[in-house]
């Protein structure tokens, strides 16, 4: 099959739906043992993924969603309720890579209660200053007056430069992106990305009296050639987060490992998923 039929056969087998506000929520459970919430990036499809979620599922529930194109995080927040809800999923390791990194610290500062631990890959803290909120409704004013087919290659412009594919897949990995992109994704959904942030920065969700009582375990999953990581994103996590983060290394397996270094990304999830209190962090995979 095709990287767009194995997309579509994932979604056939896993898809289900919740609606939460009159809003439809698309979302995939798949596997067996202890659960994962995982957020996924900006493609904003979380099929994208299948082969690690796949394998993952050998060992574990593996929960990923859609993104419809809403306008707030506190509906990202409630809708992530609802499906935990829906499943009768009350205690679960939550993950986030890129985008989803984001959502998952604001989830955390939501409803940490029921986080055991946190897993970011691709990702920067996102206790974000206001001195981000001009930028962010710049951003979202010229998305409204741009044509749609302008807007729609730049996101796809932008995404891929952080996309590292393998030469022999690189032409089918292309043509489900852009597919994605022209055929599924709107306006809105291009809207949705920097208005939700914006909507997190104004509402000041993630910040160090958000972590306080959570005593769970942060473990980030570091690229050292993921243009979107900084050597200061630990020391800012461990003072958001108020505790010490322990970073798996991905190697140069880059920012988008998840789908296209199926198999050694799963198995470093796997190791950060099983690691037990106060042991070491694993060795990264060759």
């Amino acid at each position: 099959m095709t990287i767009r039929e194995q997309i579509q056969y994932f979604c056939d087998r896993f898809g289900k739906q919740v609606v939460v506000n009159q809003t439809a929520w698309r979302y995939y459970r798949l596997g067996t043992g202890t659960p994962i919430l995982w957020l996924t990036g900006g493609l904003r499809r979380a099929a994208f993924g299948f082969a690690f979620m796949e394998r993952l599922a050998a060992r574990h529930t593996v929960i990923a969603l859609d993104y419809p194109p809403v306008q707030t995080i506190d509906e990202f927040l409630v809708a992530f309720d609802a499906i935990l809800q829906a499943e009768g999923v009350e205690r679960f390791a939550l993950g986030g890579q890129s985008y989803g990194g984001m959502l998952a610290q604001a989830y955390l500062a939501h409803n940490g209660r029921v986080v055991e631990r946190l897993i970011l890959s691709s990702a920067g803290p996102a206790d974000y200053g206001r001195v981000w909120l001009p930028v962010e409704y710049l951003v979202i004013a010229l998305v409204r007056l741009l044509p749609e087919k302008t807007v729609k290659n730049l996101l796809t412009g932008g995404l891929l430069k952080a996309v590292s594919v393998p030469e022999a897949e690189r032409a089918e990995w292309l043509e489900a992106i852009e597919a994605t992109m022209q055929r599924d994704l709107s306006r809105a959904d291009v809207v949705s990305h920097f208005a939700v942030a914006a909507d997190l920065i104004r509402k000041g969700l993630v910040k160090p009296a958000a972590f306080h009582d959570w005593a769970g375990r942060v473990i980030v999953l570091s690229a050292e050639n993921d243009p979107t990581q900084s050597r200061k994103d630990i020391p800012r996590y461990e003072r958001l987060l108020g505790r010490t983060v322990e970073v798996v290394s991905m190697g140069a397996m880059g920012h988008t490992a998840a789908h296209f270094r199926p198999d050694h990304y799963a198995g470093l999830l796997e190791q950060a998923l099983m690691l037990p209190d106060e042991s070491p962090v694993p060795a990264p995979i060759a």
